[in-house]
């Protein structure tokens, strides 16, 4: 049972050779891994800082000027020909006063017309005043 030196030395590199081939394919392996870890975003033994502070300043207020009026410019080019007669005669129906129609002439003559006399503004006149006369109205019968 005793084995001689070369032999032993043999089989003892045999092992060795043996042991780093395997210690090499877990290196590689564990290395596959990290690069696997590292494209999912995440690796081994690395931790990701998931809280970050929020530094936009809100005092200041980006323009938006430009792009406004450019938008409203592409509005009014495809919105011209709305016609404001049917918005309005719509607003009309809605608020009912498409059928009542003012004519100004009307109003006028209505104006012109009083049922009160000059003698009747006259009494009231003195009526409402402090430093006036006072009045006594008789009615007539």
């Amino acid at each position: 049972k005793k084995m001689s030196l070369n032999l032993l030395k043999r089989e003892l590199d045999r092992d060795l050779e043996e042991f780093e081939a395997k210690k090499q394919k877990k290196a590689e392996r564990k290395e596959g891994k990290k690069i696997k870890n590292k494209k999912k975003g995440g690796g081994v033994g690395e931790k990701k800082n998931r809280f970050e502070f929020n530094d936009k300043d809100y005092s200041k207020e980006d323009d938006h000027t430009a792009e406004c009026l450019k938008y409203l410019g592409v509005l009014d080019q495809k919105l011209e020909e709305v016609n404001t007669d049917k918005i309005l005669q719509h607003n009309r129906k809605q608020k009912r006063q498409d059928k009542y129609t003012f004519d100004t002439s009307d109003v006028k003559k209505k104006e012109e017309a009083s049922i009160f006399t000059d003698e009747d503004f006259a009494v009231v006149s003195k009526l409402h005043f402090v430093n006036s006369k006072k009045v006594v109205i008789v009615e007539d019968e």
